[in-house]
């Protein structure tokens, strides 16, 4: 039962370190920045894809 403790903490740790715990508010001023907004799975039409804002969210511009 303590490894459970263990593995929990470790799986904690590495996903702060991955690139996705990184983009949520951060994505979002960034893409601001570039005069973009963040839409959820795919860019509209007549849209360009910039960036990403998060795990679903792509950043597009007019």
């Amino acid at each position: 039962m303590k490894i459970l403790y263990l593995l929990f903490a470790v799986f904690f740790l590495v996903a702060q370190s991955t690139e996705v715990a990184d983009r949520g508010i951060f994505g979002t001023a960034v893409c601001l920045s570039r005069k973009g907004a963040c839409f959820l799975f795919h860019c509209p039409l007549y849209t360009m894809r910039i960036g990403r804002c998060g795990l679903f969210w792509h950043c597009c511009r007019w």
